[in-house]
């Protein structure tokens, strides 16, 4: 269902969000190179589950997915090994890896309690109005989406918000984040956003934005935190029934045998 300009308009004078204008003197966006273009179809692919876990990934079914050649799909599978999206068995070929066990997710969440919080107060005492006007562009677009958002373009909305936060920060410790940061997409598009409405977090998300702009490093590590333990509680409901669900069919297999 599409958002009537209205009410997408008293949903941005209610949080504060400022709209940027598509002038012509935006600057355009720079073209990837190939093996980026690779990576960004087939980490949109795996995202958005067109991809499911354990599907086989031929360079030939990627070049034709891609339109580019053999050696730019070789970097790209690469790329997204590296982002812990795809595995590569020397004598087997690639596959899309398998999703998180949930003793794993709910790991990767203790990790984000540490750190995603540190580099959110470090964003805010390093903040700048470019950066920060970028942060209010992905949150006006989550605000647009709210309504006619599937679980996976809320997640990515989310994820890029969240991303040029943590980059503003520039801290060393990015390289962890980006460790584990494109897997925690799967789990908030398959798990977390399936279990609780985006509309939920949006407070949560302007409160970090305001804690932003007032440049408090202490308010803006705090709301994330917060933020975030929503999120591992989300994610905890979302495993309970799954577990639950999984139960009646462990049992008729049991009686199978």
């Amino acid at each position: 269902m599409s958002i009537s300009k209205g009410r997408v308009a008293r949903r941005s004078d209610r949080y504060a969000l400022r709209r940027q204008d598509d002038g012509d003197d935006a600057p355009p966006e720079r073209p990837p190179s190939l093996a980026e273009h690779v990576c960004r179809v087939i980490r949109d692919d795996i995202l958005s589950g067109r991809q499911p876990a354990g599907a086989r990934l031929t360079e030939a079914t990627v070049m034709e997915r891609t339109g580019v050649s053999r050696t730019p799909v070789r970097e790209g599978l690469r790329m997204l090994e590296g982002e812990g999206l795809v595995i590569t068995y020397r004598s087997r070929g690639t596959f899309v890896t398998y999703r998180l066990t949930p003793e794993e997710a709910l790991l990767i969440y203790e990790v984000r309690l540490v750190l995603e919080p540190h580099l959110t107060a470090l964003a805010a005492e390093r903040m700048t109005p470019e950066v920060l006007s970028v942060v209010e562009e992905y949150l006006d677009r989550f605000v647009d989406a709210l309504d006619n958002a599937d679980p996976h373009e809320a997640g990515q909305l989310d994820a890029d918000f969240h991303q040029t936060i943590y980059e503003a920060s520039g801290s060393e410790l990015l390289s962890v984040l980006r460790g584990y940061w494109t897997r925690l997409q799967l789990e908030l598009s398959e798990r977390v956003y399936n279990t609780e409405v985006p509309r939920r977090f949006l407070d949560e998300h302007v409160a970090i934005l305001e804690a932003l702009r007032a440049r408090d490093a202490n308010l803006a590590q705090e709301r994330m935190r917060l933020h975030i333990e929503h999120s591992r509680a989300t994610l905890k409901k979302a495993l309970r029934g799954e577990a639950k669900r999984d139960r009646p069919r462990a049992a008729a297999t049991d009686e199978a045998r």
